[in-house]
């Protein structure tokens, strides 16, 4: 596949720094520019892999509202934070109590949502690890830990030294029986930044929730307690709707937010100018915004925001949702596999207790494009396929944003890229360019071009 012409690149990034200082009708050139560079990246098909199940997803932009009658600062109530956005504040944050659903009382291990997207100055992410190095050993986040271990005896240590929780994707699903792989299938990720997570097409690292309530019930289900039991009836539909509007509020920036208004004024400029609010000044940031758009904005194609921008019509419980239009739609973002998974680069452990004692792996069945099935060994993350049984979802995982980028690491889903620095590495990789994905869109970048789109990365 032939690559866009960089010098073509650089002329509509060049024209970026103009763009910073004027009004939108003096860069009617550079709007020139840009569309001729959206054109040719989506004409070659670089947004496109491979797989029926992409054949449902749309390109326009369409972002996540807020629900009538929500209340954002019950929301953060609810997340377990205090005013200042950084105090954990447990009061209204924990769900226990009689429960009709779970056949008793529920008792919390302690732990909010703060807990694991800890303040408004990590992005309500989690802070580098060692964690203990700045969370004490007495705080929920640890002794709250069986309730993603359960025993596991790697917990603590992919806890502490690499802010990892263990998940097990289906781990509620109730149509499943409690031998079924599916049910025993787990990997171990991050706690991922939650800033602007309102642009999101689909939730989770893998994008297996389709819509925030999904989202959020299931961090309340898998995180606070041991035992695998369900408390609907203490986690309700209005709870849902407050910590939505809460963690919709947060954005890196507040031009975005112009994004999610088609009647803002500045909503079609931010729309058309994929830089607009980014703040390049010098040469070198300007040729690495043409690296960037030659090498990554194939994938990271939203303006501004810098995630995968594909998605489909309103899902779940939605009130825009077509009545024929199931609420359990399939994914709802585009995903890749870009073999972050395959290097496994902590030599993460994805076995399972045997009796008797030993361990030995999942054997999942995948269902291939074709139809047929094939018998898969877990020995990996495996992305999105443990939760859609699809053998081209191996490995995949949605596109994360990338404002203020430089202060989200580590990276990855695995967090095994400590620095901006190695994730550009990787993307110029036999791991990247070998990668299922990476074979489509291989990126081979000359020292300088390495170091402009570090340069331009640092803005974000």
């Amino acid at each position: 596949m032939t690559r866009p012409n960089l010098a073509i690149l650089l002329t509509a990034a060049t024209a970026a720094i103009v763009a910073c200082n004027t009004s939108p009708t003096d860069t009617e050139a550079f709007d020139e520019r840009v569309a001729r560079v959206q054109d040719e990246l989506l004409g070659q098909g670089f947004a496109i892999n491979t797989g029926s199940y992409s054949l449902h997803l749309e390109e326009t932009l369409r972002f996540n509202s807020v629900r009538p009658g929500s209340d954002a600062n019950s929301g953060r109530e609810l997340f377990g934070l205090a005013l200042d956005l950084e105090t954990i504040d447990t009061t209204f944050g924990l769900f226990e109590g009689f429960s009709a659903a779970a056949g008793g009382v529920v008792t919390s291990n302690g732990r909010v949502c703060a807990t694991c997207h800890r303040a408004q100055s990590l992005s309500f992410g989690m802070p580098p690890p060692p964690l203990d190095a700045t969370i004490p050993l007495t705080d929920p986040l640890f002794t709250g830990i069986e309730a993603d271990a359960q025993g596991d005896p790697d917990a603590f240590t992919n806890l502490n030294d690499h802010a990892l929780f263990k998940y097990r994707p289906n781990r509620f699903n109730l149509a499943r029986p409690d031998d079924d792989p599916f049910r025993k299938v787990f990997f171990w990720r991050k706690s991922p930044p939650l800033v602007n997570v309102v642009f999101s097409p689909g939730f989770l690292l893998d994008g297996r929730a389709r819509v925030m309530f999904e989202t959020d019930r299931g961090a309340v289900f898998s995180h606070t307690q041991s035992a695998d039991i369900r408390f609907d009836d203490l986690f309700t539909l209005q709870n849902a709707r407050d910590l939505e509007a809460f963690q919709f509020a947060q954005l890196s920036d507040p031009q975005l937010a112009a994004l999610l208004d088609d009647a803002h004024p500045q909503h079609d400029y931010l729309a058309s100018h994929p830089f607009a609010t980014v703040p390049i000044s010098t040469p070198k940031q300007a040729f690495g915004a043409a690296v960037f758009a030659r090498d990554c904005f194939s994938c990271h194609n939203t303006p501004n925001v810098f995630n995968n921008r594909s998605n489909v019509l309103a899902i779940g419980d939605d009130p825009d949702r077509p009545p024929q239009f199931p609420p359990h739609a399939p994914n709802s973002g585009r995903h890749f596999n870009v073999g972050v998974s395959e290097r496994n680069q902590h030599g993460l452990r994805f076995t399972v207790p045997v009796e008797g004692g030993g361990f030995e792996p999942v054997v999942l069945q995948l269902a291939k494009e074709n139809g047929t099935v094939v018998m898969h060994t877990v020995t990996t993350d495996i992305g999105l396929a443990a939760t859609t049984g699809r053998a081209a979802d191996i490995g995949r995982f949605k596109v994360p944003q990338l404002r203020n980028i430089k202060n989200l690491g580590p990276y990855f889903h695995d967090n095994s890229a400590d620095t901006l620095e190695e994730v550009v590495d990787y993307f110029n990789s036999d791991d990247y360019n070998h990668s299922s994905d990476g074979k489509k869109r291989p990126i081979h970048e000359s020292p300088y071009e390495r170091s402009a789109l570090l340069a331009f990365l640092n803005l974000l």
